[in-house]
């Protein structure tokens, strides 16, 4: 059986993703991801000290939570598409 001590990489912070690699993942900046945060905008996230993570199952319900149906294709003037 594996243990965290034969597995450096398996941590208590498994599932979770940094404010740097979460706004990575999403293609924005960090200041983005404060301003999204400080708006009520973005994933639940925890503190611990001045290190901010997310849960990466909070991400992925987050994005589920903005999808929206997609539009039919309107029609220009003069009926070209």
């Amino acid at each position: 059986m594996e243990t965290a001590e034969n597995n450096p990489t398996n941590t208590i912070f498994e599932g979770y993703l940094t404010k740097k690699q979460f706004a990575a993942q999403i293609g924005k900046t960090e200041r983005t991801v404060d301003r999204m945060a400080l708006n009520g905008d973005g994933p639940p996230r925890t503190r611990i000290g001045r290190t901010t993570l997310c849960r990466i199952e909070g991400v992925l319900e987050w994005l589920r939570s903005r999808e929206t149906p997609a539009r039919p294709l309107r029609k220009l003037r003069g009926g070209l598409q």
